[in-house]
């Protein structure tokens, strides 16, 4: 705690810091400071550094900078388009799991992935396990009712999210035609025509991040100049 508090006393003005930082520290020191001492040193030291237009500018700028930079990273990220198939089966959730765990295999995975030629950036940079973990992700087998399961795939390209979903469909009932004692799978619905997944709230949430961020990065970038300046 003695470093918190020293830290906090250290974002306060210098000539503040020379006439009053050792007599503070002191007194802390001797009562014990609790959190929302160190609450109300941050929120002093900040309102005493923000009445310097110059500290008040470099924040605010940066802060600004942020929301824009954080907003532009977050709506220039690609959509993602989900296609959804769905199945009949048995009410025996257990053999089902068993039948998709036997189909979505590592090799079968990766087989999908270069056929459809997927995640083309990514396999620059990652390695296929990473790939594939990737892919897993994006893959949904949720319940539709009690012998009804969907089975869906979300990916950047409409066209491929179709395709995918309907391959991963495939590759179920072929595992299933050859699995002792297997539950009975049937096509209901084949993959439909794949649609854009709601992430207004994510892109949201994310440019939102960039104001604080920003304004923590102009915070300590003031104290840095600052401290650089010559007394005068």
């Amino acid at each position: 705690m003695k470093r918190v508090v020293r830290f906090l006393i250290r974002l306060y003005p210098a000539w503040w810091r020379q006439r009053y930082g050792r007599e503070l520290e002191a007194l802390l020191e001797d009562s014990g400071s609790r959190a929302p001492d160190v609450w109300d040193l941050f929120r002093a030291a900040m309102e005493m550094q923000m009445k310097t237009s110059s500290f008040a500018r470099i924040v605010s700028l940066c802060g600004i900078a942020g929301l824009v930079l954080a907003g532009a990273v977050a709506f220039s990220m690609p959509y993602r388009y989900r296609s959804t198939a769905t199945l009949k089966v048995e009410p025996d959730s257990n053999a089902f799991a068993r039948v998709t765990q036997a189909a979505f295999t590592q090799n079968a995975l990766t087989t999908i992935v270069v056929n459809h030629k997927l995640y083309r950036r990514e396999r620059m940079r990652m390695q296929m396990e990473e790939v594939i973990d990737r892919m897993r992700r994006e893959i949904r087998i949720v319940p539709a009712a009690p012998n009804l399961a969907q089975v869906s795939f979300a990916y950047e390209d409409p066209i491929e999210a179709q395709r995918v979903s309907q391959d991963l469909v495939g590759r179920i009932i072929s595992t299933n035609l050859f699995t002792p004692n297997a539950p009975m799978i049937q096509l209901v619905a084949p993959a439909d025509e794949a649609t854009r997944q709601i992430e207004g709230k994510a892109r949201t949430a994310m440019t939102s991040l960039g104001l604080p961020a920003g304004l923590l990065f102009g915070v300590v970038l003031a104290l840095i100049l600052r401290r650089r300046e010559p007394a005068s």
